[in-house]
């Protein structure tokens, strides 16, 4: 499996639709967000679907075609 760029996660995750959500996160949680997002100067919502994608790169999970449901 070939790694990805950040850049190339970015663009391939702008093409699927959003589903509304709610998560709760202790303080520990927020502060290393608030973290990430500074660090790497994203989104909240960018550093969690990029953390998503990396867990299940590490994983070893295969690549879901964009476009593609799950029910």
């Amino acid at each position: 499996m070939t790694r990805l760029s950040r850049y190339e996660i970015m663009g391939a995750m702008s093409d699927e639709r959003l589903k509304s959500t709610t998560v709760r996160f202790t303080d520990s949680d927020l502060r290393l967000l608030e973290g990430l997002q500074q660090k790497l100067g994203l989104g909240m919502v960018h550093v969690i679907r990029l953390a998503i994608r990396r867990l299940a790169e590490s994983e070893n999970l295969p690549p879901v075609p964009p476009g593609t449901k799950k029910r």
